[in-house]
């Protein structure tokens, strides 16, 4: 198990995003390809145990035009915005806003599109340890621990160190705490086996957890933050322009699938969904949606559409570890809700 120290897992990410807008040209001839119907190839990544608004929006009919092409699994979103911006995809998967807002700032010619994930009453990740630990809601019993999150320079992180100020502890304390990422599949095990102390489990992850492992809750997302849009998925500023119908098109379905999940019951969605999955060659992963899934997008706003708030909580936290300087960067910068015809409806 490989453990990482931060505190400057961004901007690392956003340093090797922006390095990789000189490949750009290089990759480009993939890029916006016609499938032999005439439709346009679009490439994405995806990840388990959830249900991804993309291919939803395919399975529901609301991407004419449009061949998805499916470039493997990611963790995190940072490493689907490097992809991104590297050209090897052409729609980022689900990425924190934090960690979208940090890549922008660098200069990466990205726009986040549409809100895909946050917290509400019924989705909240959450710090959980093993029962029978000695770890409290004080988080100060997590100093000279190590907890595990998904990806580093993402939201889990965002939270945390926003827990851990909100709490009072120092910044020495806080470097006294290890964030060990682990793909979402280990993490259970590694609590178990004693090699993380803690770790930060999304709403889905939740469900399969708790059945298996007797956990106590340290805190949420929720009660340290609120609720809110925690990220969205992204399209370089170079596709947009080429590829307006598409854009829209890709927007605007992924709008249409958040809403269509608010409003149906889990059990509806999924049989959509997983039909979809078969139908595609993607059967092996129903088994991990229908078990982890928590029927949620947290999406609190219709159709998907993101606002400043969005943005600049994420911002001021970036601005507190000096990873960006806000008289360069503001959160219109960061999205647009233009291509998103669900947007507020």
């Amino acid at each position: 198990m490989t453990i990482t120290r931060r505190p400057r897992t961004l901007a690392a990410a956003a340093a090797v995003a922006a390095v990789a807008l000189g490949s750009l040209t290089a990759c480009g001839s993939a890029s916006g390809a016609k499938a032999a119907d005439g439709s346009t190839v679009v490439r994405y990544q995806s990840y388990s145990g959830a249900v991804d608004p993309l291919q939803l929006a395919a399975a529901l009919g609301k991407l004419p035009g449009v061949t998805l092409k499916k470039e493997g699994d990611v963790t995190g979103g940072p490493a689907s915005l490097q992809a991104l911006v590297s050209n090897q995809i052409d729609i980022s998967s689900s990425a924190f806003y934090g960690a979208i807002a940090q890549v922008v700032a660098t200069g990466a010619p990205i726009k986040s599109v549409v809100a895909t994930y946050g917290t509400n009453a019924q989705t909240s990740s959450a710090i959980v340890a093993l029962k029978d630990s000695s770890l409290t809601a004080d988080p100060h019993s997590l100093i000279g621990k190590k907890v595990a999150v998904n990806t580093l320079g993402a939201n889990a992180e965002a939270v945390l160190d926003t827990w851990f100020a909100k709490s009072g502890l120092s910044a020495d304390q806080i470097k006294q705490i290890t964030l060990v990422a682990l793909p979402p599949l280990n993490t259970l095990q590694a609590l178990k086996q004693g090699q993380v102390d803690a770790a930060y489990i999304s709403s889905g992850q939740l469900r399969a957890a708790g059945a298996a492992v007797s956990l106590k809750t340290l805190t949420t997302d929720a009660k340290v933050i609120g609720y809110y849009n925690g990220g969205g998925v992204s399209l370089r500023n170079d596709w947009i322009q080429n590829h307006a119908d598409v854009s829209r098109t890709l927007a605007s379905g992924i709008g249409y699938a958040i809403d269509y999940i608010a409003s149906h019951k889990r059990a509806e969605v999924l049989a959509v969904y997983d039909k979809w999955l078969r139908d595609n060659g993607y059967a092996d992963a129903v088994d991990a949606v229908d078990q982890n899934w928590s029927g949620s997008t947290g999406v609190s706003t219709k159709g998907g559409s993101i606002a400043d708030k969005d943005i600049s909580i994420w911002l001021a936290w970036l601005s507190s570890r000096g990873d960006v300087d806000l008289s360069k960067v503001k959160p219109s910068d960061v999205y647009t809700n233009a291509l998103n015809t669900e947007a507020g409806k």
